[in-house]
């Protein structure tokens, strides 16, 4: 028993040795620090970085009169109309979007230049554009109003401009020293948000595409469409060379077009009841990944398999 132990001790002192051995090779040869700024901050990786989620303010009406009130009995005392020392006038058909105070309550927040404040719910707002937006986005990090920049087909582009913002400085800081300025746009600096445009709780998962063949009106029988899937995809033919071993061994004339449409049918039909169906799996699963290229684009697939049944 002690010579076990022993040998263990042993052991266990010359993989330690080892192990050091490894960390003073790698810390005198390796550079950890280039490695690292490679791949946290090269432009590739700055765009898959996560962003925190946005404040997201909704804009709702609301009434000033019960605003006074409100504020009456919470602090014993009223909203009162502004008195102007300095000369700024707002003009009387000028009124709070939010509340609907009126001008009496408003002020010149910016000189003249159009922008006014409410005393009464404290928003801003400016003449040309009345704030009325249902929902306003505001950068987590600044608490400045994102921007709207870009429009793509599934949703929109929200930006930080603020320069002052310290998600901005501290991504600004990270730029290589002897970095162009026509280059800074390749990395990640300001605050972006994407606003999905879909609606998902209308999406129908299993929606047939527009080359559907209606079943109904169906040109050749059940088992002929059988034939024709069963050497499609159990044979693994191509749409031509199905369509000429339906013609030379069965006699059946029927197109690569119309093959095509069958098998694309039926994928499509079939799809809910694989995706859904209950396998029963046991606990001892053995799985593969490999990877396939369908039209230049590399998709990986997965192979599982159940060691019980």
């Amino acid at each position: 028993m002690n010579s076990i132990i022993t040998y263990l001790l042993l052991y266990i002192y010359h993989l330690h040795k080892q192990i050091s051995n490894l960390l003073l090779f790698i810390a005198q040869y390796i550079p950890l620090k280039q490695w690292a700024y490679d791949d946290t901050h090269s432009p590739k990786y700055m765009k898959l970085v996560l962003d925190r989620m946005p404040k997201i303010v909704k804009f709702e009406k609301q009434d000033y009169r019960f605003l006074i009130e409100v504020y009456k009995h919470k602090y014993n005392k009223s909203v009162k109309p502004i008195k102007r020392r300095n000369g700024k006038s707002v003009p009387t058909d000028v009124s709070c979007p939010r509340c609907g105070a009126p001008h009496d309550y408003l002020y010149d927040n910016n000189g003249g230049k159009g922008q006014y404040l409410c005393s009464v719910c404290n928003q801003k707002f400016n003449i040309h554009n009345r704030a009325s937006t249902p929902t306003v986005f505001k950068c987590p990090h600044c608490d400045h109003t994102l921007s709207h920049i870009k429009t793509r087909g599934e949703f929109y582009i929200h930006k930080c401009i603020n320069e002052r913002c310290s998600y901005y400085a501290k991504n600004f800081k990270k730029l290589p020293k002897d970095l162009p300025d026509d280059e800074r746009y390749k990395y990640k600096l300001h605050y972006l948000f994407r606003e999905s445009t879909k609606d998902f709780f209308k999406m129908n998962l299993h929606e047939l595409p527009d080359f559907f063949t209606n079943f109904n009106f169906k040109k050749y029988s059940s088992y002929q469409i059988g034939l024709c899937l069963t050497y499609r995809v159990n044979l693994k033919l191509s749409l031509r060379q199905t369509s000429q071993a339906l013609r030379d061994i069965h006699d059946i004339h029927m197109s690569h077009t119309m093959v095509a449409n069958y098998a694309n049918t039926v994928s499509n039909i079939i799809k809910p009841f694989v995706d859904n169906y209950d396998y029963m799996p046991s606990t001892s699963l053995a799985a593969d990944e490999t990877y396939i290229k369908v039209k230049g684009l590399k998709g990986y697939v997965w192979f599982i398999m159940d060691a019980v049944s």
